[in-house]
Parts: structure tokens; sequence; C-alpha cells
């Protein structure tokens, strides 16, 4: 299966069901014929990651990049969420990101789509959401994380610093439980300045990150939240549950789990349990 049909939006399955119903109507197949086609392998439902739930709003364009998906707001122009799976065999990628630049992703309409010099001058940095670090494994994937849908203006010291710590510790956790799916994007205040020089994107006032592994015995999952400043931000100090950033972002992550297990993983916050 390839890193798309990994991160494959749920709706998409069901509108392979609804094609597929629709074909046997036209064919004038059986109930039981029915039955046997939407049970087939085709039409079951992925075991993967199933992309975050949020309200639904206008503003926002659902992406799917090579190794990735994003939910873009047209009115932040900033990411609401980037989802990905991250596997042990991935982090061992040597794809190099040296001579791949920024871009403007066309997947949006031309006024929404920013550009890698609207950050030219300003206080803050092009935040990778989806981490190149994470898509070595493909050329392909290497050039889509460098969409500018992907990037969030954050502080140097963070991006450089606390952010890459975790971003490694994620690709750790990968190679030690033989993949992770991983969740993350900005949070605003109510009232975000802007910043660049053409098109204005909202400044967050911080950044989460949902972390799930799925390895039988081992199951857990955690969240981390930073401030978008240069704070002294360890990662013992940002640790949060699911729970705590669902709460912050009003975004329902990992839904595809069995509701008994994702309400036990969701209410986890131990660091430790990943040091094992």
């Amino acid at each position: 299966m390839n890193k798309l049909l990994k991160t494959i939006l749920p709706l998409a399955v069901l509108a392979i069901l609804l094609f597929a119903q629709k074909y046997l109507n036209s064919s004038d197949k059986t109930e039981e014929e029915a039955s046997t086609l939407t049970s087939s392998p085709l039409s079951e439902p992925v075991q993967d990651l199933s992309l975050p739930v949020s309200s639904p709003s206008k503003t926002d364009i659902l992406i799917e990049h090579e190794g990735f998906s994003l939910l873009y707001d047209t009115k932040t122009m900033c990411p609401r969420w980037v989802a990905w799976e991250l596997t042990a065999e991935e982090t061992r990628g040597r794809v190099s990101r040296q001579g791949i630049d920024f871009k403007e992703d066309t997947n949006v309409p031309k006024e929404y789509q920013v550009a890698s010099w609207d950050y030219n001058g300003g206080q803050y940095g092009r935040g990778h959401m989806c981490p190149a670090g994470d898509m070595k494994w493909s050329k392909e994937a290497m050039q889509d994380c460098h969409y500018m849908t992907n990037i969030c203006p954050q502080n140097a010291e963070l991006n450089k610093v606390w952010w890459e710590h975790l971003e490694r510790a994620c690709r750790s956790w990968a190679r030690q439980d033989g993949s992770v799916q991983i969740v993350c994007g900005p949070v605003f205040s109510e009232n975000p300045r802007h910043f660049g020089k053409k098109h204005r994107m909202a400044v967050p006032k911080g950044f989460y990150k949902v972390v799930l592994s799925q390895k039988k015995g081992r199951e857990k999952a955690i969240g981390f939240y930073y401030t978008n400043d240069d704070a002294v931000q360890p990662m013992e100090d940002a640790v949060r549950s699911v729970d705590d950033i669902e709460r912050m972002t009003g975004i329902d992550f990992f839904s595809s789990l069995p509701d008994e297990q994702e309400d036990k993983l969701e209410a986890m916050n131990d660091l430790r349990a990943w040091d094992k």
C-alpha cells in the first residue's frame, strides 16, 4: 500500500462504497451480490491513521500530498492540522532536502497561495508541520513537504531547538515501535496578529502535536503543546494528554480507534512510557 493510501480520508472509503452501489444498481445486481462486492478488500476500511475531525468550515481545503495530508485554512493561511504515519523503514530514508525550495501550493486558489518570499524580513521562520526529516524516504514526499500549505510562522528558537527535539523523538519512537501516527498544527488566540509581505498569515500563539503508537501490547498516545516564542521548553514540560489537545483545538484525533481504547489512550500523558 502506497503512502497516499495510508493516510486516505475515511470519506474516500465511503465514496468507494457509494460508487460500488451505483454500479451494482445500474447492472441489476442482487442484494446478495452487492453484499459480496462491498465486503471485498478494496472497500474495507483502512487500518491506518483516520484523519482528524473538526467542525466544517467554508475556509478549509483538504489536501493530500505524498506522505501526508492536511487541512488548510484560507482564513489564517496556515494548516489546521497535518497528519501522517511514520514507519521505522521510512526513518532510514536518505533523500536530501538540499536544493529543494519552498513553493506555493497550487491546490489552493491563487489568492491563498502563500509564497516563500512572504516571510522575507519577518521575525518568524518557515516552520514545517510535517518535517523534512520524516520525508527522506521519497523525493516526491520531500518536495511536497516544502509546499507552503505545510508551513506556519514559527519562532526561530522554537523551530531549531525544542520543536526539532520533538521531531527527532518521534523518529526514534517510530524505529522503536515500528510506526507512529502523528498529527500537528498551530493554535491561535482569539485575535491573532498577522504578518507577511503580501499574504497576511495569522501568527500562532503555539503549536500542538499528538502521537499514537499501536504496537501490540504497548499501545500508547501522548500530546505536546509549545508556545510560539523563544522560551526554554524541554519536552517534559510540553507534555499533555491527547484529550488536553482536543479541548484546546476542538479537533477529534484518532477517531477510528474503538471508543474504549480511544478513551484510554487519549487520557495518557506519561512521557516515560515512550522511553521503553
